[in-house]
């Protein structure tokens, strides 16, 4: 018991005073730094919104413009015909569309005639009821000095829609927004959003990244140990033992630097699952070094392992998903990262 100790207390040594444990140590701490300090960002948040003017009259024309130009959440502009609207809705271009159909305007306010604008929106469709409501809003004031106008008329009254008397009792009665306002539940006008987000750290691969790499070192350290004999006195089972836990010794520490990291950070992880994994690249770093010790190889296990980790390594950095998300770029690239264990922390 003592001998294994004493081996447990040499490669624990060891692994601490490893040069590449110490700079990705380093590494995930600055990242946990800048996930702390760096101040998050506020960006504002508009939604696309495609228009499709089939009415093609002066007042639809007008009404077309302003919601283009207006400055709100939502960013109106035209399509030139239906097929460049689906296409924009399908490419996620247009979050949202409406099409104003032939004499919409001509019959807007006509009892018994339904001249309906068209909405067109898909599950992924952000706020289509408050669109809809910037839509009716800029149709309004058009429709109802329209049905002002008929209804006088009615009464045998004749009055002009450009009438100044009428523009300013009309626009008193609607611009104090007594009548109409595009606002929330609570009250609060959507004139615009912003939300404030940070900037994209990947903290959490990294430590996958970390962890991995610290089992493939510690992977190193153990066919450093066959090329020297140093296992030859020791039993098969013994030498499995000592063999593990010379990998553990660097995924260890490289478990616990991550995991402090996520606690300072308060990055969101699972220990469980945290756990799994180091143990699972343990035994993946331990079972790929037992692997080479029994190839009838006569250079040296060790350097041929050092000659290659530098290669795996950077694969590893980039197909594991720690720059980018590979699940949205096609099987064969899906199924590439899958050789590279980072890739399922």
């Amino acid at each position: 018991m003592k001998l294994f100790l004493n081996r447990l207390s040499v490669l624990s040594k060891r692994s601490f005073i490893n040069p590449a444990m110490y700079v990705m140590s380093g590494v995930i701490l600055l990242m946990a730094l800048l996930v702390i300090f760096v101040p998050e960002k506020e960006t504002s948040v508009y939604i696309p919104v495609a228009v499709l003017n089939e009415d093609n009259s002066e007042e639809t024309e007008d009404i077309v413009s302003e919601l283009c130009e207006m400055n709100s959440i939502f960013h109106f502009y035209e399509v030139d015909d239906e097929e460049e609207l689906y296409k924009d809705l399908a490419s996620g271009k247009a979050n949202t569309a409406y099409i104003f159909p032939k004499h919409f305007t001509e019959h807007l306010t006509e009892s018994g005639r339904k001249y309906d604008v068209k909405q067109v929106k898909t599950p992924a469709s952000s706020f289509p009821f408050l669109s809809r409501e910037e839509v009716f809003g800029h149709f309004y004031s058009y429709s109802c000095k329209q049905i002002i106008v008929d209804t006088l008329a009615g009464y045998g009254y004749e009055v002009d829609l450009q009438d100044p008397e009428l523009e300013r009792l009309f626009g008193k009665y609607i611009d104090d927004q007594t009548l109409f306002a595009l606002e929330s539940v609570e009250g609060t006008v959507y004139n615009a959003i912003t939300r404030s987000e940070k900037v994209p750290i990947p903290l959490y691969k990294f430590a996958g990244f970390f962890i991995f790499t610290a089992a493939l070192l510690g992977a190193l350290a153990f066919l450093n140990d066959q090329d020297n004999r140093i296992y030859l006195r020791f039993r098969l089972a013994e030498r499995i033992y000592l063999g593990l836990i010379q990998v553990a010794v660097f995924t260890f520490p490289a478990l616990i630097v991550s995991v402090f990291c996520f606690l300072i950070s308060r990055t969101e992880f699972d220990p469980l699952h945290v756990i799994i994994y180091t143990l699972l690249v343990t035994f993946i770093a331990f079972a790929l070094g037992t692997v080479m010790t029994v190839l009838p190889i006569r250079t040296a296990r060790s350097k041929i392992f050092s000659a290659v980790l530098p290669v795996y390594l950077i694969l590893s950095f980039l197909f594991s998903g720690i720059l980018m998300d590979l699940t949205n770029f096609g099987t064969a690239l899906r199924t590439l990262s899958t050789l590279f264990p980072p890739s399922m922390f």
